[in-house]
């Protein structure tokens, strides 16, 4: 529970705000999530597959247990 005293001007009289709720502006989240999936084959994590991140140049792909490279 919050509670702000706040004197007036005139001197008079004190005025108590209690339960005072601040709102936050909402923020938008923008992703670029996709499912790591194998590049050969389609297979993903939810199939109880493992799938292993290899770059290759300057991109990033991802290869199962089954279609890794030998050279890993």
């Amino acid at each position: 529970m919050s509670q702000i005293l706040v004197p007036r001007t005139d001197g008079r009289n004190v005025l108590l705000f209690q339960d005072l709720y601040f709102s936050k502006k909402k923020v938008q989240v923008k992703s670029t999530v996709k499912e790591a999936a194998c590049v050969i084959c389609d297979k993903s994590l939810d199939e109880g597959i493992s799938v292993t991140a290899k770059k290759l140049g300057e991109k990033m792909r991802f290869f199962c247990q089954y279609h890794l490279p030998k050279n890993y």
